[in-house]
C-alpha cells in the first residue's frame, strides 16, 4: 500500500507539469507509470485522482494565473494553498502598492481584490489596473457586506462581489464561472482581432494594446495602424493611409498623416520604450515591422 499514495502524489505533480505547458515531461510520464507497476495503477484511488485531474478538471485550470491581493495574511495564505491545489498558478500579494506595480507589466486571468486594504483599497486599485488591463476579470473579497459598497464595486467594473466569510467550494466555482464567461467572450470577440507581434487592435471598439497594455488612441489612430497591422511588412503609402482613415468627402494633407503616425509612435513608446514598431519608408510611406 505505501507504493500508491507516492504514485498517486507523482501522477499528479507530473499531469500538473505536462498540462502547464512543459511536455518533454510526457514521456517521462509513461516512464514512471511503468515504474510503479501495473498493479499501483490499478488501485482505485489513483485512478480516481487521475481521472478528477484529466476528465473531472478544467485542464485550462493549469494553465490559468489567478492575482490575489489581501492585507491579511490569515485569508491570503489559506486562499492561496486552496487555489494552487485546485492547479491554478497563483500569485499572492499582501501589499496593493506590489499588486498594482506587477500588474503594470504583467498579465494575468483573474484577479482577487480585497477591498479595505491600507496603502491601496480595492476600489482604487481596481482603477488603476484597468487602466493597463481593461479586460482583466476582477473579483471583490470583503468582508464590507452591504448593499451599496457591493454597487460601487460592480458599478467600477467588477465582475464578482463576494462577501467575507465565504464558503470554499461556492467562491472555487464563482471562480470557475468568471473564468468560463470570459473565455467564452475572448472567443466570440477574437474575430474582430487583429494581432501582429505584441500588438492587438479590437477592431469593433476601437482598442489598442501592445503587450497586454492599453494605448490610448483616438479613432483616427488606431484605424492608421489597422491598416498597417493588416499587412505587416507591406509599405501603406500616405494616400491608402489617408483612404483608411477618413471617408471620401474628407481630404488631408500628407503632414497630417505623418502628424498622426508621429503620435501613435509616442503613445506606444509611452507604454513601452523599447517599441519601435512604426517604420518610414522614405519616398513611399509607411510599414509595420513584425
Amino acid at each position: 500500500m505505501p507504493s500508491v499514495f507516492p504514485f498517486k502524489s507523482t501522477v499528479e505533480v507530473w499531469i500538473q507539469t505536462v498540462f502547464a505547458g512543459r511536455l518533454s515531461f510526457l514521456c517521462r510520464f509513461n516512464d514512471r507509470l511503468c515504474r510503479f507497476g501495473a498493479n499501483a495503477f490499478k488501485s482505485f484511488v489513483v485512478r480516481q485522482r487521475v481521472c478528477q485531474l484529466l476528465i473531472y478538471k478544467d485542464w485550462v485550470e493549469l494553465l490559468t494565473t489567478i492575482i490575489i491581493v489581501d492585507d491579511e495574511e490569515k485569508i491570503l495564505v489559506p486562499l492561496e494553498q486552496m487555489l494552487s491545489g485546485e492547479g491554478y498558478v497563483v500569485k499572492a500579494f499582501s501589499s496593493s502598492i506590489e499588486a498594482e506595480a506587477y500588474l503594470k507589466t504583467k498579465t494575468a486571468d483573474l484577479a482577487l481584490f480585497d477591498i479595505k486594504m491600507p496603502e491601496l483599497d480595492g476600489f482604487s486599485l481596481l482603477k488603476s489596473v484597468r487602466v493597463h488591463r481593461p479586460s482583466l476579470p476582477i473579483i471583490f473579497l470583503s468582508s464590507k457586506a452591504e448593499e451599496q459598497d457591493q454597487i460601487i464595486g460592480f458599478t467600477l467594473g467588477a465582475d464578482d462581489y463576494i462577501t467575507k466569510p465565504f464558503s470554499k467550494h461556492l467562491l472555487l466555482f464563482r471562480v470557475a464561472a468568471v473564468l468560463r464567461r470570459h473565455r467564452t467572450q475572448d472567443v466570440a470577440e477574437a474575430k474582430d482581432l487583429v494581432s501582429a507581434g505584441e500588438l492587438t487592435i479590437d477592431q469593433d471598439r476601437h482598442l489598442v494594446t501592445w503587450n497586454s497594455a492599453a494605448v490610448d488612441l483616438t479613432v483616427t489612430e488606431c484605424l492608421l495602424l489597422l491598416a498597417l497591422a493588416q499587412r505587416p511588412g507591406s509599405v501603406k503609402n500616405r494616400n491608402q493611409l489617408m483612404d483608411a482613415a477618413y471617408n471620401e468627402a474628407i481630404y488631408v494633407s500628407d503632414r497630417t498623416i505623418d502628424s498622426h503616425i508621429r503620435n501613435i509612435r509616442q503613445k506606444l513608446k509611452e507604454i513601452d520604450p523599447k517599441c519601435d514598431v512604426i517604420s518610414t519608408v522614405h519616398g513611399l510611406g509607411y510599414k509595420l515591422k513584425i
